[in-house]
């Protein structure tokens, strides 16, 4: 099970996380994460099935699912892609390609995402500490072990720190 505390710019309140992951030998996974808002004690869950694949000549990863959040009360359905170019000999840095499509049983049009974005894994940037910088449009990320900051370079912010 992978818990966390998390804070963010936006709810100004430190979160307790939690996240367990199922799968099995045929790519199919069950995510089940909840998180306990320490300031007023609200609780909030979310629960996805998806089935993974690896079409390697095409993409990195496709993912389709279904997923439950108790904040919006409706079931969503998606479909998610990946490819990775690796610009390294050594696959250290690389650039990932995402897109996807979320529709839920509620509402009327699809949503549909997508995101570049520039990875750089840093192995042994100080002894026993790994750094991974990742940089994608509005957004940024860095991981250090145990300590993560994301940003959207304007207004928001969040901390996590892995238990």
């Amino acid at each position: 099970m992978e818990t966390s505390l998390r804070f963010d710019s936006n709810g100004k309140s430190l979160r307790l996380f939690a996240k367990e992951k199922f799968s099995n030998d045929d790519n199919y996974v069950l995510t089940v994460s909840g998180s306990l808002d320490t300031k007023d004690g609200r609780v909030e869950s979310r629960a996805y099935v998806r089935k993974k694949f690896f079409p390697e000549a095409v993409l990195s990863r496709v993912d389709m699912g279904l997923s439950y959040a108790t904040t919006a009360d409706d079931v969503k359905y998606g479909i998610a892609g990946k490819k990775s170019f690796e610009l390294t000999d050594d696959g250290l840095t690389t650039l990932d390609v995402k897109g996807g499509v979320t529709m839920g049983s509620k509402a009327r049009h699809a949503e549909v995402s997508g995101a570049v974005e520039l990875t750089q894994k840093i192995f042994n940037f100080q002894e026993d500490q790994d750094l991974k910088l990742r940089l994608g449009y509005d957004y940024g990320q860095i991981r250090e072990n145990n300590w993560t900051f994301n940003t959207d370079f304007k207004d928001r912010w969040d901390v996590r720190y892995d238990l």
